[in-house]
């Protein structure tokens, strides 16, 4: 018969293992944190709230599969604004109040140098499904813990003068750009590049996000009489320009934005001729995109978008590394990240490294395209001609 002595001894060493047993237990239940920080509010929430859904959308089926490892996916989202110092906060509070085993964000170049720098001595996970400034790649872009799915600027700027180049006719190119690192990185590349391609830059006039009133770059561009009008800038300005341009009655022969996460709805009749530089359409020709579009358009209720689909490739290449990992183990899921081929709406991809010194970069100047948005409220792809469905129309009407 035991004794009362050996019994309460057994009893306490039970209690102790269960009390050590269960920090681990509720450690492999709890959710994995995933840091999202994006532009909600502000001018470029456009392309932020775009990214979001992406992400989200990521993120709902690997849930709805039962997660990782047993572990839902939490997504703990914050509002950069867009602005520097919102986005440098964030940062700290990501790492160290929130404790996110991984960061999927970022759109804005400006803000999110400051969010890099604040976050890169704690050397998360980061999946970055935005922004393009040749300085966050030469900062940045060497670390194990960083991989960039957007193009780089010169990717881009590249892909949108081989556009210009292939459009019989275009000699001269006029530049309205945004006035921070996005914007003036863009210029000086685009006009680099045009200038190889024996291109004649007419104008290079900068602008503030979020301006009202562009009728004085629109009248100097109206003037100039330029090829191509190219508009390097977020949405916001992409869609506000195009607007007062059709108020104005200045009618570019073509113009040209870059894609930032705007609808050809948004648009309304302004858009009509209108091109847009861009990593992917959903008229696009690649193997297997057409049941993927189906499937995202019913989630979505509607247009996925180019940046949407940023998004959703980004928390889409993290979290199928993961499960090649075989566990939540940071070191394994880097090493997958930086090693798998993976089965995207843009087609197989892998992150490589890149002309300027990043080590994992995913998308190219090869996979751009160029759409035309047309006056019954579609859309057709027109360039390259591997993937158009359609001629451009030259010179818009």
């Amino acid at each position: 018969m035991m004794s009362k002595s050996l019994g309460r001894l057994l009893a306490a060493a039970a209690a102790a293992a269960v009390a050590t047993l269960t920090p681990a237990m509720a450690q492999q239940n709890a959710p994995l944190k995933i840091g999202v920080p994006l532009p909600l509010t502000g001018a470029l929430a456009g392309g932020g709230a775009q990214i979001l859904w992406g992400v989200q959308y990521a993120a709902d089926e690997v849930n709805a599969a039962g997660g990782l490892f047993g572990r839902k996916i939490e997504l703990v989202v914050e509002d950069t604004k867009g602005e520097p110092n919102t986005s440098a906060g964030i940062a700290a509070k990501l790492a160290t109040q929130d404790k996110v085993d991984a960061v999927v964000g970022g759109f804005g170049s400006t803000a999110d140098f400051a969010l890099l720098s604040a976050l890169q001595r704690y050397e998360p996970i980061f999946v970055h499904p935005g922004s393009s400034s040749v300085r966050l790649e030469e900062t940045f872009g060497k670390n194990d813990w960083y991989y960039h799915v957007y193009i780089w600027d010169y990717h881009r700027q590249k892909a949108a003068v081989n556009f210009f180049k292939s459009i019989p006719g275009v000699k001269t190119l006029a530049i309205a750009f945004e006035d921070k690192l996005y914007g003036t990185d863009g210029a000086k590349f685009t006009e680099q590049y045009a200038k190889e391609a024996g291109l004649e830059v007419v104008m290079k006039e900068p602008f503030r996000a979020g301006t009202p009133d562009f009728s004085p770059i629109l009248n100097r561009a109206k003037g100039l009489n330029p090829d191509v009008l190219f508009l390097i800038g977020y949405s916001g300005d992409n869609i506000q320009i195009a607007r007062q341009a059709a108020q104005l009655g200045v009618k570019p022969k073509l113009l040209v934005t870059q894609g930032a996460g705007e609808k050809r709805s948004d648009f309304g009749t302004a858009g009509d001729n209108v091109v847009v530089i861009d990593l992917w359409s959903a008229k696009q020709k690649t193997p297997g995109l057409a049941e993927w579009v189906k499937k995202a358009e019913a989630k979505r209720g509607g247009e996925v978008v180019s940046s949407a689909v940023q998004g959703y490739v980004a928390m889409q290449t993290l979290t199928e590394a993961a499960k090649a990992a075989g566990s939540w183990d940071r070191a394994k899921v880097l090493e997958k990240l930086g090693s798998m081929t993976f089965d995207t709406p843009y087609g197989k991809v892998a992150y490589t490294a890149s002309e300027m010194g990043g080590k994992h970069q995913l998308i190219t100047d090869k996979s751009m395209i160029a759409v035309q948005y047309k006056p019954d409220g579609g859309q057709e792809v027109v360039w390259p001609a591997e993937k158009a469905d359609a001629k451009i129309t030259y010179p818009a009407p």
